[in-house]
């Protein structure tokens, strides 16, 4: 876990801090890509200028302790499942035709992964979608991630479909659902 004394604080990403969240995004991939063979956080598959893209149509967070960044991810919020899931999804909302908060690119730091922070996130995102009036929070994560999967549903998340991407870059996932009953 994070130390009492740690400050951490979860905002909306400024123009000047997308560069170096895509570092961040970029060392987790090698992170993952080291442990799991993963490269889909890797240049040329996800560059800078689509992170740029992402902040400008999305919401993308900063995550920092003590004033360093050390995580993000992105918002997507809308009633139209987006592109990624409608083509290549065999999916079964709990809750369809809806307002949802979908979660793209959550990542830690290596060094501060197993902390906690995650779930800070995970809350903080939950908040944000009920903030929004949204029904749902949704995101998936890659099937040979045992770890993250089981974090997702300890989280109260539950599996509603796959991702069959059939890609070299891409890789399968499972897509998971939760209901936010207090909106």
């Amino acid at each position: 876990m994070v130390k009492y004394s740690e400050q951490i604080c979860i905002r909306r990403a400024s123009t000047d801090d997308i560069q170096s969240l895509h570092q961040i995004l970029i060392a987790c991939g090698l992170d993952l890509n080291e442990r799991f063979g993963l490269s889909h956080w890797i240049p040329p598959n996800y560059p800078l200028e689509q992170m740029i893209q992402d902040a400008m149509e999305n919401e993308v967070y900063a995550v920092t302790i003590n004033g360093e960044l050390v995580g993000t991810f992105t918002l997507e919020i809308t009633t139209i499942v987006p592109y990624s899931y409608a083509k290549y999804g065999k999916i079964v909302w709990q809750i369809s035709n809806t307002m949802a908060v979908y979660v793209h690119k959550l990542a830690i730091l290596p060094t501060w992964q197993g902390k906690g922070l995650g779930s800070k996130c995970i809350q903080a995102i939950e908040k944000l979608a009920i903030d929004r009036s949204c029904y749902s929070v949704r995101l998936d994560g890659v099937k040979t991630h045992p770890n993250l999967l089981s974090f997702y549903k300890n989280r109260g998340y539950q599996p509603v479909g796959e991702l069959i991407y059939n890609s070299d870059v891409w890789v399968d996932a499972i897509v998971f659902e939760k209901a936010l009953v207090s909106c």
